[in-house]
């Protein structure tokens, strides 16, 4: 049998034993010392200059004067001398005034850390599923001297990392990364069916609603993009192949959903013939100012071509540009491009192919960014009307195959202009050049127009 204890080392009363009470009262003395142990300090390496009788202290690393050699030991002062107690790991201390535990893991002591524990209630019980589980008037999370973040992770993609906001425990609101990478809020009336009222996509930043008047407000120019062949109407457009639309009127009710800022949109058309459906219409402009851009190719206007069988393009506000694209139907009457009241299209390179009608300028406006093309037969070239003006920007025009204008190559009517002064004009076509009525005005400063009948004037109408 050994002399002391195994774990408090308290020394036993041997048999035969004189003076047991010596024996008894150290044990006692050392129950005294780390029983409900309290520290008056576990963070000084000296003693103090006056230690309080039966005091106990933690000596600190690197000890001095009478603790040196005792790091980590319990130094207690009692009979105007001091005790050292070596601790063992788990034991834990209270620290005097400091509202705070401190325990020995069998090298240093360590302020007490709740740390990997199953779950966690705060005035309300955890399960399995909700393993912290707080039941208070308001939660408090401060900062330490700066900022203050709080993250919710998720292991993929596909998986979920949201806030959901619930009255009586059904879900009525979610906000986060909901199955993907998009911050996403939805909202629900019964926790049951939800209804997604806003989405950022993550890799572009682009905002779509579920909210009809919410616009995106652009900070700079935007592109999307258009292919017939390999673009879905499902995506977002502002890619190539597929990832642009396949649509046309997908990519215009894309643009016209935005708020410019100021900035122009581009909608970029892939080589391929565009079958419309609807008119493309552009009845209010662009919400914020700037151009609608419908471009094609490069290098071929005609491999980009937009048909239709009445109207395919009506602006009544806004500008729009038009550059290097085929534009053609399969009217009798109506004209491929309309441009009414307030409205305004800018030709660039493009190519005119068989229609009712090529142009009609019934009170808006059409001027010339580049020459373009006529590639096939029309009732009439360019019908201006209700005060209308085209202005041809001494830009040329070239006619192939030799085209026929039905009616005129040019009608003019109601206080309206046309101005072909400084045109050139290479080709030839065959039918009345012109007709002028009610007050019209042709500004052809010494240029013949393309036909080969001549122009008639009546009512008014003037040819300078």
């Amino acid at each position: 049998m050994t002399d002391t204890s195994p774990i408090l080392k308290m020394p036993y009363i041997q048999p035969s034993q004189a003076q047991k009470h010596v024996t008894h009262n150290e044990a006692l003395r050392l129950l005294d010392a780390i029983v409900q142990l309290v520290v008056l300090t576990h963070d000084q390496n000296s003693p103090p200059a006056t230690p309080e009788e039966g005091g106990s202290y933690l000596v600190a690393e690197n000890g001095q004067a009478a603790w040196a050699g005792q790091d980590q030991n319990i130094a207690v002062f009692s009979d105007a001398a001091w005790r050292f107690i070596v601790p063992k790991e788990g034991w834990v201390a209270q620290v005097a005034g400091k509202d705070n535990e401190v325990v020995f893991d069998g090298s240093v002591w360590r302020a007490r850390r709740l740390g990997n524990v199953e779950g966690l209630g705060i005035g309300a019980d955890y399960d399995a599923y909700n393993r912290m589980v707080v039941s208070s008037d308001a939660v408090l999370l401060n900062n330490a001297g700066a900022g203050h973040q709080v993250k919710v992770n998720k292991a993929t993609a596909a998986d979920t990392a949201s806030l959901v906001f619930q009255t009586g425990f059904s879900g009525r609101a979610e906000l986060g990364l909901v199955n993907d990478d998009d911050f996403a809020l939805k909202v629900s009336s019964d926790g049951v069916v939800w209804t997604e009222a806003l989405r950022v996509d993550g890799a572009t930043g682009q905002v779509t609603t579920g909210v009809a008047g919410w616009r995106e407000v652009l900070t700079g120019p935007r592109s999307f993009f258009v292919d017939a062949i390999q673009g879905s109407d499902t995506g977002s457009g502002m890619g190539q192949a597929s990832d642009a639309f396949a649509s046309l009127s997908r990519a215009l009710a894309a643009a016209l959903g935005l708020d410019t800022g100021g900035h122009d949109i581009t909608i970029e058309i892939a080589p391929g013939t565009y079958a419309l459906a609807e008119v493309l219409s552009v009845g209010t402009g662009l919400i914020g100012g700037g151009k609608l851009i419908i471009q094609g190719n490069s290098a071929d206007p005609d491999a980009a071509t937009i048909e239709a069988t009445e109207r395919a393009i009506v602006v009544s506000s806004g500008q729009v540009l038009l550059r290097r694209v085929r534009l053609q139907n399969s009217s009798t009457a109506n004209a491929v491009v309309t441009v009414a009241r307030h409205g305004e299209v800018i030709l660039d390179e493009v190519t005119f192919g068989p229609a009712g009608g090529h142009m009609d300028i019934a009170g808006g406006r059409v001027v010339l960014g580049g020459g373009y093309a006529i590639k096939g037969g029309a009732a009439y070239h360019l019908r201006v009307s209700e005060g209308g003006l085209y202005d041809g920007s001494a830009q040329p025009v070239t006619l192939q195959d030799i085209p026929s204008f039905s009616d005129a190559y040019i009608n003019c009517s109601e206080g309206s202009v046309a101005r072909i002064s400084g045109q050139g004009f290479t080709g030839n076509a065959t039918g009345k050049r012109y007709d002028l009525s009610t007050n019209g005005v042709i500004v052809a400063g010494g240029n013949t127009l393309p036909g080969d009948m001549a122009g008639t004037t009546q009512t008014g109408g003037q040819y300078a």
